[in-house]
């Protein structure tokens, strides 16, 4: 079993594809689906289309 990494017990839900605690509200995925690296935000809270694209001359 995985530990959850907010408290000092396993995952209660965990199978071949992640695992989840609802106690933390923390979910972990083995392998995610359709996961792409360029899909991750550029900065916490920025979605990559609301990122402001002007360049200094």
């Amino acid at each position: 079993m995985t530990k959850c990494p907010h408290g000092d017990h396993d995952f209660p839900v965990e199978d071949e594809t992640g695992a989840y605690c609802q106690e933390h509200g923390v979910t972990v995925l083995w392998n995610p689906p359709d996961f792409a690296w360029d899909d991750l935000l550029a900065a916490p809270g920025i979605l990559p289309e609301a990122r402001d694209t002007r360049r200094e001359p």
